[in-house]
């Protein structure tokens, strides 16, 4: 598994070029895939940007950036431990059907 799916790249690559329609168009597909709550904020961003005529972002101050990454590692910690609990479940129910 990547760091980060490769939608929600395509999406903050698109939001910094200034690309605001491309961008949420990806992140309404990132939201469909792993829940609108996630993506609320990036669809709000992408539709202030699109109508301000900002081209483009400057750059995300370093402290931002340190709570991205630590927010997309929490992400991924959350998603493999959903993984591992919903093979755990399924084993235990084919234990129980095989009794």
């Amino acid at each position: 598994m990547s760091a980060q799916p490769l939608v929600v790249k395509q999406a903050m690559q698109a939001f910094r070029q200034g690309n605001y329609a491309a961008a949420k168009v990806l992140y309404q597909k990132a939201a469909k895939q792993y829940g609108a709550h996630l993506f609320k904020a990036n669809l709000y961003l992408c539709d202030k940007y699109a109508g301000s005529g900002i081209k483009q972002l400057a750059a995300m101050p370093e402290s931002m950036t340190g709570q991205a990454d630590q927010a997309q590692r929490q992400l991924q910690e959350t998603q493999q431990l959903l993984e591992h609990y919903y093979q755990r479940c399924q084993e235990l129910e084919y234990q129980r059907l095989e009794r």
